[in-house]
């Protein structure tokens, strides 16, 4: 049976954080919790929406950038990982691909009802990843629909793990260079509320194994559809996959080739080449995803 949480507001995710941190060693099973997360009739900081807008590269307007939507839904999902039924430790916790579809453009004066679930355990070769699942409406209208697929590193589940993905061509086209500063994890989690410890300090990210801090992947997608907001659809698809992450501070070339009315991008490192992530942008929204 279903269980779900009908909340009034977005829950404090310092909170929920904290949580997780403490349930973290009495985690078991494998199998995900029947368990939807439910707000109704969310409204839009306009102060929040301008300091995200100021950190990612949007200009402001009346509509709403379709990543700024994922800031919204992002603490429902850490609710959904931080259930004490959830089977992995949500800290350390990393984003491996998210798929945006974007119905119509929606306006920031706009209430919106937000629902999540998680679904699709599966292995993957470091772990095991789930999709989160999200789909917003306003007055009944589904207008925006998310996947964010996340790792859990290190935990096993049943089945055989996909190999490795080999990248794909990247655009040739000339690109822009991005300088990431090392305050870039500070400064989007104050917007966007994503306190995990991997992007926020040094020490943090390496008590969870990785060599510094870096760069939300959310973030990285999110300056990517700034460069490119004046020249795209009122609905579209936004499909984006996290490779190595972004260490800070660092120098990434952002590159992005029409082809038509799509789009294709990447972000590598300006000075190894390292792919940190690839996506696109296609002008035909779906009618679902699921």
């Amino acid at each position: 049976m279903t269980r779900t949480v009908e909340l009034s507001s977005a829950p404090s995710l310092g909170p929920l954080f904290a949580q997780a941190v403490v349930r973290a060693p009495f985690r078991k099973g494998r199998e995900l919790p029947d368990l939807v997360v439910r707000q109704l009739g969310a409204s839009v900081d306009r102060d929040q929406l301008a300091a995200y807008d100021d950190v990612c590269g949007f200009a402001l307007r009346d509509t709403l950038p379709a990543t700024y939507i994922h800031v919204l839904v992002f603490p429902l999902q850490t609710r959904v990982m931080a259930d004490a039924a959830f089977p992995f430790p949500l800290v350390g916790s990393v984003h491996l691909t998210n798929t945006i579809v974007q119905h119509r453009p929606v306006l920031a004066g706009e209430l919106l009802d937000i629902e999540v679930r998680a679904t699709d355990v599966r292995p993957h070769f470091r772990g095991a990843q789930v999709d989160l699942v999200a789909e917003v409406s306003v007055a009944g209208e589904t207008v925006w629909q998310e996947v964010s697929t996340y790792l859990f590193r290190g935990q096993k589940v049943a089945g055989t793990a996909p190999l490795r993905s080999v990248d794909p061509q990247l655009p040739t086209v000339a690109g822009a260079l991005w300088r990431v500063p090392g305050d870039i994890g500070r400064r989007y989690a104050a917007v966007a509320g994503d306190v995990n410890p991997i992007h926020l300090h040094p020490l943090g990210a390496k008590a969870l194994g990785f060599p510094t801090t870096i760069a939300h992947g959310m973030w990285s997608a999110s300056h990517a559809l700034a460069a490119l907001a004046n020249r795209l659809p009122d609905g579209f698809t936004y499909t984006v996959e996290f490779k190595k992450p972004i260490l800070i501070p660092s120098s990434v070339n952002f590159v992005a080739q029409q082809r038509d009315s799509s789009w294709d991008l990447a972000l590598t490192n300006a000075r190894k080449g390292t792919v940190h992530m690839t996506g696109s942008i296609r002008a035909q929204a779906p009618s679902t995803i699921s």
